[in-house]
């Protein structure tokens, strides 16, 4: 890398920056700084705001958002160029807009190339945007957030040939080089083009050690900067070229891995890019839809967890081999898990789903029960609790059995053991301290279920984070079990009973308010916030969406 960046010239410099965010703003600053000099010397009597309102630049659609942000921020027009199969952008898609933009009276300036795109890991072509940029006198920005640290092998630096043309260039080492965050390294062809671009000099910030070493409050936004170079040194120590090298050919072997087992099986996976690097961009041969679906149940499961992407509209999967100490026994896990939850979403196994309804009705009563047991006989000498208290937790899937089934034999001077299938009374405990610990156990069991159900919801989804939101949907939930299961049930024994007719005849009978019958009569549940609307005994499934509709009186 060194013999490509050294082209850079005398008057070249490096920096460390936060993130590639603030690389890609801080050249597009300096950009749009040289062009407005020069401007300003062309045309001295135009308003620098007009001048700036003809700026425009440059980036395909695959580069980061950031680049976007910085274009808003610094108030540039940014035109988004289309990219080629291979999702790079080229040469002459790059001229083909530069000369339509001139011929409109706009003024490019700037384009920002991707090494390594968030989305695929495509690669722009430099040794044809290059080119171009020179010959129209357009600033070149190289962003290599990810891939710019496998530019450390020899066999991957045919990727960026043309970088010779760049006149600024970023790599993130925290990404895929060992380093925490946060780390970034921008280098700039001309030094002062950058600073001069962002010197601000108050008085107060003024010394007399100028001259003697680089202040690099010039060379970003911020006046203050942390010493993120030493952590940079540090692994540089402590690994070597050679252990880094080892490090990123291991998880580009990997993620090739990964490719292989995905068109091994062509009937289920397709991959949508080509793996260069270890990212791997792959999908189910199915609907966006049933794509969406199957990562969201990966990454609720928490065995795994990916991020989507969209290429040529189309959504796709991003498996990225990050771990440092990655093995080939991972990579078949994971494709395990894909490939199995892949299978179940294309061909679900049909539940009974009569059934499940009358036994969910049952166990509720059944636990309806035990909890009024519960609170008549606390201070009683005999409680009894009932074991399908723990049938319907099991059934619902809501807390998973921490313990065995079978009753213990000997408890001895062992601490009362209290879970799921030991509900039973035990000897030798007083009945009292029994329910108390069998209640606590039960609630801290359920209460670490929603923590491990809202840590799930929480990484997939980020919004999810919100403790109103969260507490709010709780408290309604709770409050509406007991009125939906009482609704459910009354209407399921009524529909077992025949008590309505064919939905032809409910129309004479059926009152505005959701009344059924003759005159001022109702069904004996229709008060309230529900209400039976009309029935169709002769579809074979029972629609229970179509029963209901909402009181006018209620709302």
């Amino acid at each position: 890398m060194y013999e490509r960046i050294k082209g850079f010239g005398a008057y070249g410099g490096l920096t460390t920056q936060s993130s590639a965010s603030e690389c890609n703003f801080v050249a597009l600053l300096a950009a749009r700084f040289e062009i407005m000099k020069e401007l300003r010397q062309r045309f001295p009597f135009v308003e620098e705001g007009l001048l700036m309102s003809k700026l425009i630049a440059y980036c395909s659609k695959e580069a980061h958002s950031s680049v976007e942000k910085a274009a808003m921020i610094a108030m540039i027009k940014l035109r988004i160029l289309e990219t080629d199969s291979s999702f790079r952008l080229r040469g002459e898609t790059l001229q083909t807009a530069i000369s339509e933009d001139r011929n409109l009276g706009l003024i490019p300036f700037f384009v920002s190339t991707t090494l390594g795109t968030t989305s695929c890991c495509s690669f722009d072509v430099l040794s044809e945007v290059g080119p171009v940029c020179t010959h129209n006198g357009l600033w070149l920005h190289v962003d290599a957030a990810y891939a710019g640290s496998a530019m450390i092998c020899p066999e991957f630096r045919y990727l960026m040939a043309g970088i010779e043309h760049a006149m600024s260039f970023n790599t993130n080492p925290n990404k895929w080089m060992l380093v925490n965050f946060d780390c970034s390294t921008m280098w700039v062809k001309d030094q002062f083009k950058l600073t001069q671009a962002l010197v601000v000099d108050p008085l107060y910030l003024q010394h007399s050690w100028t001259d003697k070493a680089i202040d690099y409050r010039h060379w970003g936004i911020p006046l203050s900067r942390r010493f993120r170079s030493l952590k940079l040194w540090f692994v540089i120590r402590s690994y070597g070229v050679e252990g880094l090298q080892h490090y990123i050919r291991e998880h580009v072997r990997l993620a090739k891995l990964f490719e292989c087992l995905l068109l091994a099986d062509e009937q289920l996976f397709e991959v949508v890019a080509e793996v260069l690097m270890g990212l791997v961009c792959f999908r189910m041969k199915a609907s966006d839809e049933l794509n969406q679906l199957l990562l969201t149940k990966l990454n609720s499961s928490g065995r795994i967890h990916m991020v989507p992407a969209s290429l040529n509209d189309r959504f796709v999967i991003r498996f990225c081999v990050c771990y440092e100490n990655s093995t080939e026994r991972d990579i078949h896990i994971a494709y395990e898990i894909i490939k199995q939850t892949a299978i179940s979403l294309r061909e679900p196994i049909p539940e009974p789903i009569a059934e499940n309804y009358e036994l969910e009705m049952e166990e509720a009563e059944q636990y309806d029960q035990m909890m009024q047991d519960k609170q008549k006989n606390r201070n009683s000498p005999n409680v009894e609790l009932s074991k399908n208290s723990s049938l319907r937790r099991q059934s619902i899937g809501s807390t998973p059995p921490l313990h065995s089934q079978q009753q213990p034999q000997n408890l001895g001077n062992s601490p009362l053991a209290v879970g799921i299938g030991n509900e039973q009374t035990l000897s030798g405990h007083s009945p009292s301290s029994l329910t108390s610990s069998t209640g606590s156990d039960r609630r801290r069991l359920h209460t670490l279920a929603e923590k491990r159900s809202f840590l799930v919801r929480m990484v997939s989804d980020p919004k999810c984070y919100n403790p109103k939101i969260v507490r709010h949907l709780n408290m309604r939930a709770h409050n509406q079990t007991s009125a939906e299961l009482f609704r459910d049930r009354t209407l399921r024994q009524a529909i077992q009973q025949g008590s309505f007719h064919q939905r032809s005849s409910l129309g004479a009978g059926t009152s505005h308010g959701g009344r059924i019958g003759g005159a001022g009569g109702k069904a004996p549940f229709s008060s309230g916030k529900y209400a039976c609307m009309s029935i169709d005994q002769g579809s074979d499934e029972d629609d229970y969406s179509s029963l209901y509709f909402q009181n006018d009186q209620n709302i």
